[in-house]
């Protein structure tokens, strides 16, 4: 069930290829988080393509700040390096925390509708009239009665999925794109969602499923994204979770956290430390770890193999067909992939 992995643009760009051609070893994709202020996505998803012959994707770009004909030229020309049986997958979704903090993000549910139909025309060899899609034109400025078309791509293979837990932006998938992704540290798709026993109630697939009774694309694919940390040192592989981990709880709003079991006083010291400009670590120290358990895989190889393989079979009964090792991965990356595909992978086949 695992294919991928997901690694972040924080590190080295020549040290990251290096962790991901240890990762193209066991990992058909390679996913590469958007950050807007890290390196450049397309240029090293470009690099891991020509170096590993992996699949590669973004998880996930975002339709602010991002302008549309330059990601399907990127993603297109992705597609020209991948050999028979991997693929591109542009992962897309509505822009997280680092993205809000520095633009205003309206209408996202459409932004990203319309990024996904103007991607697939250019893809297609089809010309696309910006004015027709009122929300990027407008927010880049672009002149309505402009047309662009490309005339070098062969319809490639690229996969549409898009990442969300509201039930807007999960219909609007399952209506207009080819999969969907479901991150575990999200409280809706969590461990916690599956062990209340709520996962039904609060994960919004049936909104997924009404879109999908919409859709005229034929192949959906259903990938969750496991959250993990993991280290030969625990105490390292856990903190880096609990900073993942702080991440979701200070962004959330409380009532998201409460419909998974979560109570306020679990998490009110840390939101209270951020709110008072401590920063992410400090705020970390205040958050228990057995609340970022419930997010966020962590621990040595042995603590991951049984909590991981829990989480795997509650995804796929779920309905979930496919699935990647996501954010923060671990402390070291290369150590932490090297684990993954030494001890932990082995152990979950």
């Amino acid at each position: 069930m695992i294919k991928g992995i997901q690694l972040h643009g924080w590190a080295d760009g020549p040290q990251m290829v290096e962790v991901a051609e240890i990762a193209a070893r066991s990992f058909e994709t390679v996913w590469l988080s958007d950050q807007l202020q890290s390196r450049g996505v397309a240029v090293l998803l470009g690099a891991i393509a020509a170096r590993t012959g992996a699949g590669v994707g973004t998880a996930v770009t975002f339709p602010f700040g991002r302008n549309p004909l330059e990601m399907a030229s990127s993603m297109a020309t992705l597609a020209e390096f991948m050999p028979e049986g991997r693929r591109v997958s542009m992962g897309i979704g509505t822009g997280g925390g680092l993205v809000s903090a520095l633009m205003s993000l309206q209408n996202p549910i459409e932004r990203v509708a319309e990024f996904i139909a103007m991607c697939r025309l250019l893809w297609q060899g089809d010309a696309i009239r910006m004015g027709d899609y009122p929300q990027i034109c407008a927010g880049l400025g672009l002149r309505e009665d402009a047309r662009a078309s490309f005339s070098w791509t062969s319809k490639p293979d690229v996969r549409v999925v898009v990442a969300g837990a509201g039930p807007k932006v999960l219909e609007m998938a399952g209506e207009l794109a080819d999969g969907v992704i479901c991150a575990s540290n999200f409280p809706a798709h969590s461990l916690a969602a599956f062990r209340s026993g709520q996962f039904d109630a609060v994960s919004n697939l049936d909104s997924l499923d009404r879109g999908r009774q919409r859709s005229q694309r034929g192949e959906f694919t259903r990938i969750y994204g496991v959250n993990l940390s993991v280290s030969a040192d625990r105490d390292s592989a856990c903190a880096a979770a609990r900073r993942q981990a702080t991440l979701i709880v200070s962004q959330q709003p409380p009532e998201n956290l409460h419909r998974v079991g979560f109570e306020p006083s679990d998490y009110a010291a840390t939101r209270a430390a951020l709110k008072a400009g401590d920063g992410v670590d400090a705020a970390a120290d205040l958050l228990p770890q057995e609340v970022a358990d419930q997010l966020v895989v962590s621990g040595t190889p042995g603590d991951c193999i049984e909590a991981l393989a829990e989480l795997l079979e509650y995804a796929e009964d779920a309905g979930f067909t496919e699935a990647y090792i996501g954010a923060p991965v671990g402390p070291d990356p290369r150590e932490a992939v090297e684990l993954l595909t030494s001890q932990v992978l082995p152990e979950l086949r």
